[in-house]
């Protein structure tokens, strides 16, 4: 109960501010609805805005095709790349001072955009990663066809 209190207590000075609060809410939302379509984008799959049908033309669904976009067909790589990238770019907004300081700029919108940059930067990381171990050949897996030969 103890180590508990601590760790609310330390997560609470940390998002102390309603800058703080505003911009890790702020910068949740925008990966909630970013993720798919950038996982289209990264993948080539299919998958795109939620109010044009989320993963609905993945190509996962296609039983046709050889290989199937690493994040739907994997929970595993799915599940941890993406909860890696959200939970990162949250964590960069709320927790991070802001990187640069410019006059007339709002802190709070600074924190997003650092946070929304940690986001692009780690699911690009991760989607290259889970491209390389699922041997995908589309979007970033694409760089490593040219690998082979």
């Amino acid at each position: 109960m103890q180590v508990y209190q601590t760790v609310k207590e330390q997560i609470y000075c940390a998002i102390n501010t309603q800058e703080k609060r505003y911009s890790a809410v702020s910068t949740l939302v925008i990966t909630l609805i970013t993720i798919t379509p950038l996982c289209g984008y990264l993948f080539q799959c299919g998958c795109d805005w939620p109010w044009q049908g989320l993963d609905s033309h993945c190509n996962f669904y296609n039983s046709s095709l050889k290989q199937h976009c690493p994040w739907c067909a994997s929970m595993a790589s799915g599940v941890l790349s993406v909860g890696i990238a959200i939970i990162g770019g949250v964590w960069g907004s709320a927790f991070l001072s802001p990187a640069v300081s410019v006059k007339g700029i709002n802190p709070g919108a600074i924190r997003i955009f650092q946070g929304l940059l940690i986001y692009l930067l780690l699911a690009y990381l991760s989607a290259i990663i889970a491209a390389f171990y699922q041997g995908y050949g589309l979007g970033v897996g694409d760089y490593f066809r040219s690998l082979d030969h």
